[in-house]
């Protein structure tokens, strides 16, 4: 069971690699698990979604503090390094703000940016893969995380709780700015690199873009690229404008 909590500072041995046989499969039984869930909550009376949503509102911040329980038992011992700051983890303050309070503006930016962080959180499994096995605290607890940041904002319209708006999207940038703004000072003064605003997560594309272009190129294409993606997960949500009638008289 020690091995299960294992810290690894480098790769494991038996490490899974993105998108490998492991990796897939534990992809497909997420996608199993989640679909059922998703299945359950559309079909369930409004108390039982309400009840669905409040556990996934609590549980999300609880994991997020195993996972600095974890890495404060493992060596981590840096208040700074333990604070949920990455945009994931930043959802364990938004995720309970959208579901237990009536407040849109939170709904509003858990849709565009929990969705998104929960699809590439397990696609792309950036600190992950390559270090830890499937079978690790590390490994099940981002799965667990990022499972339920997709599961709350698609519940939350599933239940009827929340619609999309394309034209709330500003509020939805504005507060992104502002946390932006408040990492950005948090890892410029204590040397980290929150939101991957120091440097681009490992394994992914963005490595390239900013080995390429430069930190400035690979935070603008970023934000380009999560604004898109953001703009284009509402685009189902968009009411399509009323053709106007003609009405043609003959004489």
């Amino acid at each position: 069971m020690s091995d299960f909590f294992m810290r690894c500072d480098t790769p494991h041995p038996q490490a899974f690699s993105m998108l490998d046989t492991g990796h897939v499969f534990l992809l497909l039984v997420s996608l199993l698990v989640l679909s059922l869930l998703l299945f359950w909550t559309a079909h369930a009376p409004k108390r039982t979604q309400r009840r669905l949503l409040y556990a996934a509102g609590v549980l999300v911040p609880l994991l997020e503090l195993s996972h600095s329980v974890w890495m404060y038992l493992t060596g981590t011992t840096r208040l700074v390094q333990l604070l949920p700051l990455h945009l994931c983890g930043l959802q364990s303050l938004f995720i309970p703000l959208s579901i237990f309070t009536r407040f849109s503006v939170f709904k509003d930016f858990v849709f565009a940016t929990s969705l998104l962080g929960g699809i590439f959180g397990t696609v792309l499994p950036a600190g992950v893969a390559d270090y830890y096995p499937l079978f690790s605290f590390q490994t099940i607890q981002t799965i667990m995380l990022h499972g339920l940041l997709i599961y709350v904002p698609l519940a939350q319209i599933l239940s009827g709780r929340h619609r999309p708006d394309l034209r709330r999207f500003h509020h939805v940038l504005c507060l992104f700015l502002a946390v932006v703004f408040v990492v950005g000072f948090i890892d410029f003064h204590f040397d980290q690199n929150y939101m991957f605003l120091f440097a681009p997560p490992e394994g992914t594309p963005l490595v390239w873009v900013f080995d390429a272009f430069g930190r400035q190129i690979y935070l603008l294409i970023t934000f380009l690229l999560l604004s898109s993606a953001s703009v284009a997960v509402h685009l189902p949500f968009c009411r399509r404008a009323a053709l106007p009638v003609h009405s043609h008289q003959h004489n």
